[in-house]
């Protein structure tokens, strides 16, 4: 991907959703709100290498970067026939609908209230404790 988004001015940068939508018990995932703030991913799309694996500390990544294969072929096939499956029983509809209600009425509250990347947003709260990253 160009480069020019990052050094544009002002340049692409990293960010969460606003504190006043955070309140309604939503989350956004920075990885994902970048791209829905570049303006190349509607032209260029976004592409991810699914073996490039990241960990927010030392013990994370050495966790999911281990000297061996960390995945058997057995697990491999079992998480693929698991995760179709729940894609073929589950509907997120009732997900979606919560979040769509909460984003209109935070949309509805200001005209400065605007979330470009809507489809970042999940239902859930992240709070610092003295544990590290709670989910509420």
């Amino acid at each position: 991907m160009p480069a020019a988004p990052f050094t544009a001015n002002p340049p692409l940068r990293f960010r969460g959703i606003p504190d006043s939508l955070a309140t309604s018990h939503l989350e956004g995932s920075e990885c994902c709100l970048i791209h829905a703030d570049n303006p190349l991913s509607i032209q260029d799309g976004v592409y991810m290498n699914p073996l490039v694996r990241v960990g927010y500390n030392g013990p994370a990544y050495v966790a999911v970067n281990p000297i061996t294969n960390w995945l058997s072929a057995r697990s491999i096939l079992q998480g693929l026939w698991i995760n179709r499956l729940r894609r073929w029983t589950t509907t997120t509809w009732l997900k979606d609908q919560v979040i769509q209600y909460r984003m209109n009425r935070w949309t509805s509250l200001s005209p400065e209230n605007r979330e470009p990347g809507d489809f970042c947003i999940i239902n859930e709260m992240q709070v610092l404790d003295p544990q590290g990253w709670g989910h509420l």
